[in-house]
């Protein structure tokens, strides 16, 4: 099997680079080992004292140190007076010239790099038919149409044994070396998370859109389904789909979760004819309806207006049947009496979807049950980077495993120990630092804390060495937004960020004296809110604990 280089693929499976993944694949499977694939290619030359940039889609070095170019162009090509075209939204590009100005630039760059190797190009036109049109551009036997695509790996071996390095220059084992460093060191093809992080997202997105296709199709009569759904299997997403199916028909819905900053985030990206609250917002929203403004000052206040509000759903028939469409998500931590209280809020014929994830309970309530129920259960993870899921099933976190489904390959998280707030600070730093040196930027590193909002030493604290700290204070306007500290680097606990995710987290004040079921729960959550890459922060003692597991 040949060896690509980067080791993983450009991630965002549509159009035309879906194609370019398909030939990757291909190429991988066909060619032995020994081959060796290089894919987005930068190059960059001068003509005529001008500066060129380009990108060539595959390169292909044999064993012996020849060279292949290979250009992709999925979709319809036009033929127009022996050229061949590709339309794109700006215009029409010379797909014969472009290939000869790639040609002649990486010959160049190959030259000047003191580089003298034998190199070819072809073309692949994996969804066109050539047929007898004549091109004037490449000889036709450069040209792997859709007839011979099949064939794909076979025609590659061809093209790569049919020269030879130039006379004076024969190819040794050191030579093939130093045009593999070239390929890797001068034309960038390492991994950037910079580069990688947003067609993570948009893939991660793809990958997990299953639920929100195929679960609304699901019908039953009693109009319930429960859908027990791992982190990043793409709850988030089936909760949209219903919100947006439900304001296109016209349709009222409610979707309640148990976080408030959830709450926040959905609300922020849901149909504005939905309507999202928490739990608790709901209860608040109520009492200040019909009685007034709750003494917050006062002990056990959410206990009675949570109180408060399931009496007054069960008495108050203008709260009943008023929804066709209830979301509760969060469910595993939802009280039964909550969802006793929600239940009767849904109208005759209405559907009802719970979603929920027994790993992230985090709350020790009692479990409730439903009738005549569908139940979904899915055990893919498609965000968390297949990696970090290998650290989660080595430490048993869930049962059964998850499924590490990801696009993303990923690295094992680095561990930094501290035994004194003042170390928990500066490991925390070094570990933010650690993710930017990857390319990951502070705008999308969130910093999750062990602890609870009024215990995280992190909340409390309004710099990380060089660091502002955005930080949520717990208190909320008269209009219910939340308010925050000002601040470049995000901080939460581990609790508000459950159902939210970044491209790289750092969980830190991890402290624990026993891995039990509490501890691999929290530490499920903090993992799994990882997107690109994710750093642990945790006690001596807690360390210890991890160490005797695995």
């Amino acid at each position: 099997m040949a060896l690509l280089s980067p080791a993983l693929p450009p991630l965002t499976p549509s159009g035309g680079l879906h194609r370019e993944l398909d030939v990757l694949w291909r190429l991988q499977s066909s060619l032995s080992e020994g081959y060796e694939v290089f894919h987005s290619v930068s190059w960059h030359s001068l003509h005529e004292g001008r500066d060129r940039h380009g990108e060539i889609d595959i390169v292909v070095l044999g064993p012996t140190g020849n060279v292949l170019l290979m250009e992709i162009k999925a979709g319809a090509v036009s033929l127009t007076n022996g050229e061949i075209f590709k339309l794109y939204a700006d215009g029409a590009s010379n797909v014969g010239r472009q290939t000869r100005v790639q040609f002649a630039a990486m010959v160049h760059r190959l030259q000047q790099a003191g580089l003298y190797t034998f190199v070819t190009n072809c073309l692949v036109l994996p969804d066109y038919v050539l047929g007898t049109q004549q091109v004037v551009s490449l000889p036709p036997e450069r040209i792997i149409d859709a007839t011979r695509f099949e064939q794909l790996g076979s025609y590659v071996l061809e093209f790569l044994a049919q020269g030879s390095a130039p006379a004076g220059s024969a190819q040794t084992q050191s030579s093939v070396q130093a045009l593999r460093q070239f390929f890797c060191n001068e034309f960038n093809v390492t991994l950037d998370l910079r580069a990688l992080g947003a067609q993570v997202r948009d893939t991660t997105l793809r990958l997990a859109d299953g639920l929100a296709t195929w679960v609304p199709r699901i019908t039953t009569p009693s109009g319930v389904i429960r859908v027990q759904a791992t982190a990043g299997s793409g709850k988030t997403q089936l909760a949209l789909r219903l919100l947006q199916d439900a304001a296109a028909s016209g349709l009222r819905s409610l979707y309640v979760c148990y976080n408030r900053s959830l709450a926040d985030h959905i609300g922020r990206i849901a149909p504005p004819k939905a309507k999202v609250a928490s739990f608790h917002e709901l209860c608040v929203e109520y009492y200040r309806h019909a009685v007034g403004e709750p003494d917050f000052a006062a002990q056990d206040t959410y206990a009675q207006l949570t109180q408060h509000y399931c009496e007054a759903v069960e008495q108050n028939t203008e709260m009943q049947g008023r929804y066709q469409l209830l979301v509760i998500d969060e469910g595993q931590d939802f009280d039964p009496a909550w969802v006793a209280a929600l239940l009767p809020q849904l109208a005759d014929n209405g559907r009802i979807y719970l979603l929920e994830d027994e790993a992230q309970r985090l709350y020790a309530r009692d479990e409730f049950d439903l009738s005549d129920v569908v139940v979904v259960n899915c055990r893919d993870n498609f965000r968390t980077p297949r990696a970090v899921c290998s650290v989660i099933n080595a430490l048993a976190l869930t049962e059964p495993p998850i499924d590490a489904r990801a696009a993303y390959e990923g690295e094992l998280p680095n561990f930094y120990t501290y035994n004194s707030d003042k170390a928990l600070l500066r490991e925390t730093e070094r570990a933010v630092q650690a993710l930017m040196t990857r390319g990951i930027a502070l705008s999308d590193i969130a910093v999750i804390s062990w602890r609870g909002l009024a215990k995280a030493l992190l909340v409390q604290t309004p710099t990380l060495g060089q660091f502002s700290l955005r930080r949520p204070t717990g208190k909320y306007t008269n209009a219910g937004d939340a308010v925050w500290t000002e601040g470049d680097l995000l901080v939460e606990s581990v609790y508000r960020f459950k159902g939210q995710s970044a491209a790289g987290i750092v969980l830190t004040e991890v402290d624990f004296e026993e891995l039990d079921e509490g501890s691999k729960r929290k530490l499920f959550v903090g993992l799994t809110r990882a997107q690109l890459a994710v750093e642990v922060v945790l006690s001596e003692r807690a360390a210890a604990c991890l160490s005797a597991v695995v």
